[in-house]
């Protein structure tokens, strides 16, 4: 399903710094996304877009995903191809999750069903090859799941 190199949704790309102001590049390199990781030991592992973003702010987070040293890696507007340049360029670096949460799709909209979830499918190889003891969890925009 992920097409391979046909598939725009499935090639890794950074985001385009469209501020003028670097702010993607230093979310992913400069700051908690791979410099954090160094000291922490997760055991749960968010990766996406803004969807995950206001998870940390809930008390639920707080509670329950905290005391297991959960790191939440969204970043608003991301699409399959962000995550994907993300993985393989340090977010998965430096740690060992037991759990690795997906949620991506929201923003890829010049995409079609089947590019976002062969662009999901192929941030699933990724982690499976390179955090093999990883359980994974994707959660899918019920938009696009009702149009595969």
């Amino acid at each position: 399903m992920s097409q391979g190199d046909s598939n725009p949704a499935a090639i890794p790309h950074a985001a385009e710094d469209i501020q003028g102001d670097d702010r993607w590049m230093s979310q992913v390199k400069g700051s908690a996304y791979v410099l954090f990781t160094k000291d922490e030991r997760p055991v749960i592992l968010t990766v996406g877009d803004s969807c995950l973003v206001p998870l940390q702010q809930r008390e639920i987070w707080r509670e329950l995903f905290s005391p297991l040293h959960a790191l939440n890696f969204g970043i608003g507007g991301d699409t399959t191809r962000h995550v994907l340049w993300r993985l393989k360029n340090g977010e998965l670096e430096n740690i060992k999750p037991k759990v690795i949460v997906v949620w991506v799709g929201t923003n890829n909209h010049e995409n079609t069903a089947e590019e976002v979830a062969g662009g999901i499918e192929a941030i699933v190889q990724l982690i499976n090859t390179r955090q093999p003891q990883a359980k994974i969890i994707v959660l899918v925009c019920s938009l696009w799941a009702s149009s595969l």
